[in-house]
């Protein structure tokens, strides 16, 4: 995973985040205590956005799969006090006993929709998190790129280094109604809802290409990839992407522009563990 790539391109995703942070901000002022941010990536977002949206005596430790995002992470923001990055898979079938009953409150962006287990992963979040804190959760539920990958699982020239395609995959990207769908399982987990919706959302660019590399700096195949193989992949990827999209002509400064707009869906769910 290419941390310094995603750290400057991940604009769509900064956006989101602070829509939902002046959303939520009445709340978030609040939040004071230990917190982490899960699936945190290069730490820009953790930060430079979810930070400064908290109580002044917040500390966060900010969490990821990827050894590479977690290093980055320490490096830039070695000298916040407030800060701490680990490397933590929040899928995992043992989880660390120093995690059990730690946090106040749970933050994830942009990440567990790379859970396939949310089940499992959002029991995981339970025992992390102390009775009375709460989760703010941002997934993508919908969106193209799943459908391409599941093009790229089957073709063989790339089948062998994807593996398992639901790593890729939101599951709830066939979901016909993801909110009642996670509802009834963070209940039955023993959460208490304060919010969940479901909403369509649009992105529109000149040029795709940020938010692309955005995308394609996740993939960690892509390191096991030979070089024109790599190169191929990208190409394909971004071929297939763009085909799915609308392009909207207007005109600025009597010169025509084109923007490509991206549809897609998010899930939100705000909840507290009430045990």
């Amino acid at each position: 995973m290419n941390a310094k790539e995603y750290a400057s391109c991940d604009d769509m995703q900064k956006q989101h985040v602070l829509n939902l942070i002046e959303e939520f901000e009445e709340d978030l002022t609040q939040i004071s205590g230990k917190c982490m941010d899960i699936g945190c990536g290069p730490g820009d977002i953790t930060k430079n956005i979810l930070l400064p949206a908290l109580n002044p005596n917040a500390v966060i430790m900010g969490t990821d799969i990827s050894e590479n995002m977690i290093e980055f992470a320490k490096k830039t923001y070695s000298n916040e006090k407030q800060l701490k990055f680990e490397v933590l898979d929040i899928q995992t079938k043992n989880l660390p006993e120093k995690y059990i009953s730690e946090f106040d409150h749970i933050f994830s962006f942009h990440a567990l929709n790379f859970c396939y287990n949310f089940r499992h992963t959002f029991e995981n979040i339970y025992r992390m998190i102390r009775p009375g804190g709460n989760i703010l959760i941002l997934m993508i539920a919908h969106h193209d790129v799943y459908e391409i990958m599941k093009i790229f699982a089957e073709d063989i020239r790339f089948a062998s280094y994807i593996q398992d395609v639901r790593n890729y995959i939101s599951p709830f990207n066939d979901s016909v109604s993801p909110c009642t769908e996670l509802r009834k399982v963070l209940k039955s987990i023993g959460f208490d809802f304060c919010h969940c919706s479901l909403r369509e959302k649009t992105y529109s660019s000149k040029n795709m290409q940020n938010f692309l590399s955005s995308i394609l700096a996740i993939y960690p195949f892509l390191d096991k990839l030979p070089h024109d193989q790599k190169e191929e992949f990208r190409n394909e990827f971004i071929r297939e992407f763009m085909k799915r999209k609308f392009a909207c002509k207007t005109i600025q400064n009597n010169q025509e522009q084109t923007n490509f707009i991206d549809l897609y869906t998010i899930l939100i769910v705000y909840a507290r563990k009430i045990a």
